[in-house]
Order: C-alpha cells, then structure tokens, then sequence
C-alpha cells in the first residue's frame, strides 16, 4: 500500500469515527498531533499480573519488543472504530500482513499490550475522535526484578533470604456487623422446595410416588421447625465470614465446621438455609450439598477454631 493511499484510508477511519466531512478528517489526521499523552495517566499493573507463573512471558515479551504498555478502551459507542483508530497507531491493524503487523496482544480482562513509543499516537488518534477520556493506560510488570522464587532460580539467582521477604500480614480479626437475614427464612423455604434437613433432594431409594411425597413432607417439617437454630447459624456466618463472587466453599464440611465451634449438632439443610438467608452467591449443581461464596481466609480462621474447640473437649 501506497503512502497515499494508506493516508487515505487512515482518514475514511476518522470519518466513520468522527462524522466529521473529508476535508475535515484529513486535516484532523495530516495536523501536527497535540501532546494528548501527556493527559494520560499511565496506572501501575495490575496486581493479578504479577503472578509467578507470568513472569517469564512478561520477561521474554519485553526483551523481544523493549518497553511495554497495556492499554484498554471502555466499552461504549463506537468501540469498534476507536480500537481501529488505536491499532492504526501502533500498526497492528489486522488487513496488515502479520510479518508487518505491530505489537498488539490481548492480556486479561480485556487489556491489549503493546509498545511504550505507540503511546503518543494512540492517544493523539482517540484525542482527536473526542475519545480520549475513554482510553486505560497501566504499566506492565518488571518481571526482570520480580522476587518470585521460582522466578529467580530460572535467572540463576539464589532464593531471598527470609529477612528479605516482605513480611506477612496477618491482621487481628475484626467481627463483621451482625445484619438482618437477605433472604426471609419462610422466602427460602418456599422457593427452593427441595432443600430439607439434609439438603438438596433426599435418598428416597424404591418408594411409590405417595411415599416419596409423604418422605418429602416430613422432611420439609423438620427443616421448618429448627428455625430458631437456623437463625443463629445464620448470625455465626454473617459475623465470621465475608461474602466473595465465587462460590468457593461446600455446605457440608462447613456444617461440620459449624457444629464443633458452635457446640450443637447442624444438620446440612440448616446450614445452606442460613448461607441463602445471608445472601452468599451459590452453585449447586446435583446431589445435597451446594458451594458458597465465602472467604477463605475466615472460613479457614475458623476451621483452626474447630480444631482447638475439638482438643479441648
């Protein structure tokens, strides 16, 4: 492609992006570019970048390509054209030859990495499209100085010594705020209609329909009737445990958790009632017992709980 040519299609991109005339977007794309780098503040990496298992592909990107950045455009109008306008800049338009192509290679969530010197142009092409608000700029890991050890056995480097080490946190537990339940108990109850004592579902082996309802009912009951002891279940988890996204934990051994630190017998069914009434996000998939959203740090706090609460009986 011409020099010409590539000026051309250069400004039918900013006319699609713009809706400015030709005259116009030609010379919005051949004027001096502004300083609009400068208005970016260009963010530390991200924390989930610094893993060990990272490092040698950060390491070798940056050896093979020199300064890096990542970069991402917030989804919005027009995200299509604006990320076009941004590859423009560092020549990583995909109707280029990949031997020609400039460094562009998605990383998580969403973040696009390539050189440090395209900056400038990037931010210059979404600078004139009136976009420049919507561009994230963040460094990438020195993942030549990392103190990983795995890290630093691969550059032939000895292991930090322990005095070395950033020292671990480990802060005094505060107890949460005790709440009212998310979730009603009677709410619970009525929209899950299989969850009984025993929790999802229930083993009824080669029963006629009548009784497997009969089995059901009765069940159901005895879930009902330890309100009172799911109320306090409830109470113990809101104030020990914080919520998270994931649901990371089994319902089953934290009854047992529950039992030993609380000092009753927990049934199954009043555990996973408790959890929805506090609102941890759930997956159950088949079979009784269900996975919560919960801390790990505090679930496991309170397993070593279990543990002294079982040594000194």
């Amino acid at each position: 492609m011409t020099r010409n040519r590539r000026t051309k299609a250069k400004v039918r991109l900013q006319q699609t992006v713009t809706g400015a005339s030709y005259v116009e977007a030609h010379r919005q794309i051949t004027a001096p570019a502004p300083a609009a780098a400068e208005k970016v503040i260009v963010q530390p990496p991200r924390a989930d970048w610094h893993q060990a298992k990272q490092c040698a592909w950060w390491e070798n990107l940056q050896d093979e390509h020199g300064p890096l950045i990542a970069l991402r455009i917030s989804q919005g109008p027009q995200w299509w054209e604006l990320d076009d306008l941004a590859r423009a800049a560092a020549g990583a338009l995909q109707i280029r030859p990949p031997e020609l192509r400039g460094l562009w290679v998605a990383v998580w969530p969403r973040y696009s990495v390539t050189r440090r010197e395209y900056l400038p142009g990037i931010a210059a092409n979404l600078d004139r499209a009136g976009a420049l608000d919507r561009l994230e700029v963040r460094e990438v890991p020195d993942a030549s100085r990392c103190s990983h050890a795995t890290c630093r056995r691969r550059r032939g480097l000895p292991p930090l010594p322990r005095s070395g080490r950033p020292a671990a946190r480990t802060p005094a537990f505060e107890p949460l705020p005790l709440r009212e339940p998310v979730v009603a108990f009677a709410e619970v109850i009525e929209e899950h209609p299989t969850l009984n004592g025993d929790g999802f579902g229930y083993d009824y082996g080669r029963l006629s329909r009548d009784e497997r309802r009969q089995q059901i009912e009765r069940h159901r009951q005895d879930l009902i009737s330890r309100e009172e002891t799911v109320r306090r279940v409830h109470d113990w988890l809101v104030v020990n445990i914080a919520p998270i996204k994931t649901p990371n934990t089994g319902s089953y051994g934290l009854k047992h958790v529950a039992e030993d630190v609380l000092g009753q017998y927990i049934s199954n069914g009043e555990l996973i009632t408790a959890a929805l009434m506090a609102g941890y996000p759930m997956r159950h998939d088949r079979g009784p017992n269900a996975d919560f959203a919960m801390s790990s740090r505090d679930v496991g706090r309170l397993r070593e709980q279990q543990e002294q609460a079982r040594h000194t009986r």
